[in-house]
């Protein structure tokens, strides 16, 4: 840190525990450290901004994801939580949620008769396109807070961040296997039953 650079919360956590473990390099509380200190800020005062329309962040991922699509019929569920990044079954208990609120309706799939997409409904549409207003116009004040040059290369070095980490994720989920056919499957405890 530079002589006329004001401390930080994070300064001072690497500080502490570079006197509590000096076995152990807290270099990264400087970049990582400063990333979920950031988040979690930007979290409470999207809420913040957020409530006024009776929403939370999460709600509001799933219906400005809806709406970004652009797609008339939705999006089908696993379209749904990749753009929100949550598990199947968060995904599905937010939607029901917005089920339940009339924000979003399920819809069969005229692709696949099986399947069904999320859409949102007219309320849900006028919600998140409120919404979007306010926390563009909110997240844009925050981002502001640097120059136009402090954005661009913020901006870059979280995209290689945010790139490198998103490769490892894909890298490292599994792969999904057909399911054997009942045949393979008796041929398997036939060959488990034999010396």
């Amino acid at each position: 840190m530079h002589k006329n650079q004001a401390a930080d919360a994070l300064d001072v956590f690497a500080e502490e525990w570079s006197q509590a473990r000096p076995d152990l390099d807290f270099a990264y509380l400087a970049t990582v450290g400063r990333i979920l200190r950031v988040s979690a800020h930007l979290r409470e005062a999207m809420d913040q901004w957020l409530e006024p329309f009776g929403i939370t962040w999460e709600m509001f991922d799933l219906l400005a994801s809806l709406q970004r699509s652009g797609a008339d019929g939705g999006l089908r569920p696993t379209d749904l939580y990749e753009a929100c990044m949550l598990s199947s079954g968060a995904t599905t208990n937010r939607i029901d949620r917005a089920e339940k609120l009339n924000y979003a309706v399920r819809k069969p799939d005229p692709a696949d008769g099986r399947a069904v997409r999320i859409a949102l409904t007219k309320r849900g549409a006028n919600l998140a396109h409120k919404a979007m207003t306010k926390h563009a116009a909110c997240a844009g004040e925050i981002s502001n807070r640097l120059t136009a040059a402090e954005q661009k290369q913020l901006a870059r070095l979280l995209r290689k961040m945010l790139l490198s980490l998103e490769t490892d994720r894909d890298a490292v989920k599994p792969q999904k296997q057909k399911p054997p056919s009942k045949r393979d499957a008796a041929r398997s405890i036939a060959e488990l039953g034999q010396p």
